[in-house]
């Protein structure tokens, strides 16, 4: 009986992580769309859906149960995966991480069956989605900013030579690569369903969440406004960028070490413990097996997260 409860307990484990990562990927896996379709996602505009025709698949299962969660919530999700590029909507993403969550805390207690580990792992399970949702704004923004500075001279350069604002947009969305002439072909596109400039713009400052961006938006609202040369304008604004960037990259270079040190700092111990374990397996046992002993693990790795958050907070130099 013992054997076939453990056979049971590690089929059901196999299976729990092989369907978890199995719906990961399908629910964040990168889909190439067409430019109608991140505009019908990125806006009121949807299309019609044919339930009796359409295949139902796993997106559909968490647009289902999307439709549970608090509506404020969802509101405020669709913006954050709007600025993340993520292709799920802010109920999927709530049933999803809801999903994970439960998945993480049957795994805690099949393999420990400790109500603790079991809470530990469920809320593991609830911030891995957000982690991933704020590196992947984070890599968004970085690389939009980084191409913010060539487009802005596109944009003054193509004013000067006498184009409109409007096709001075179209050629940075022709002329530079993903993300920001996708995001000018989204803004290009609104105009031309009828959004006005000014609202197409804010949506636009919006989906991307750059202060960079926010900057040439004011400007370019400010100017349509009061009037002036929008071309000097946007050639100052670039020249602020610039510099702003070259003090980034001089504030990498200088505090490299500083994270490096901590980055050997906080994997130290873990690294000391995996080489004890396989030098004398029995001596860190102690540790696994008592009350005590997982206490002091988990004191222990709390106390890493916070000297690692106090690290990342010494070094980090806003530009």
């Amino acid at each position: 009986m013992p054997v076939y409860r453990s056979n049971l307990t590690l089929w059901i484990t196999v299976v729990s992580i092989f369907l978890t990562v199995y719906l990961c990927i399908l629910a964040f896996g990168h889909r190439k769309e067409t430019l109608e379709q991140r505009l019908k996602r990125f806006t009121a505009i949807r299309p019609a859906r044919d339930s009796l025709t359409k295949k139902q698949s796993f997106k559909d299962l968490l647009s289902l149960l999307g439709g549970f969660t608090p509506v404020r919530w969802r509101e405020k999700l669709d913006r954050e995966l709007m600025r993340g590029d993520i292709p799920l909507k802010g109920g999927e993403f709530l049933a999803l991480q809801a999903f994970l969550a439960f998945i993480f805390y049957v795994i805690g207690l099949l393999l420990a069956r400790s109500l603790a580990i079991s809470l530990f792992l469920l809320m593991m399970g609830m911030l891995i989605p957000r982690i991933y949702l704020k590196r992947s704004q984070k890599k968004k923004r970085k690389l939009f900013d980084s191409q913010l500075a060539d487009s802005l001279l596109i944009l003054a350069n193509s004013l000067r030579a006498g184009f409109s604002l409007l096709q001075a947009m179209e050629m940075v969305s022709q002329e530079m690569p993903n993300p920001i002439s996708g995001e000018f072909k989204i803004t290009l596109r609104e105009m031309t369903y009828g959004t006005s400039n000014e609202t197409a713009l804010m949506h636009l400052a919006e989906r991307v969440g750059s202060d960079d961006l926010d900057l040439l938006v004011t400007a370019i609202l400010i100017q349509r406004q009061v009037g002036g040369n929008l071309a000097e304008v946007l050639i100052n604004i670039h020249s602020t960028i610039e510099d702003r960037l070259r003090i980034q990259r001089e504030i990498k270079t200088l505090t490299a070490q500083g994270r490096m040190s901590g980055y050997i700092i906080g994997f130290l111990p873990f690294g000391l413990a995996g080489i004890i374990s396989i030098m004398n397996p029995s001596y860190l046992k102690p540790l696994f097996t008592t009350s005590l002993g997982l206490a002091m693990i988990g004191t222990g790795v709390v106390a890493q997260l916070i000297g690692f958050v106090i690290i990342r907070k010494i070094i980090s130099v806003e530009a």
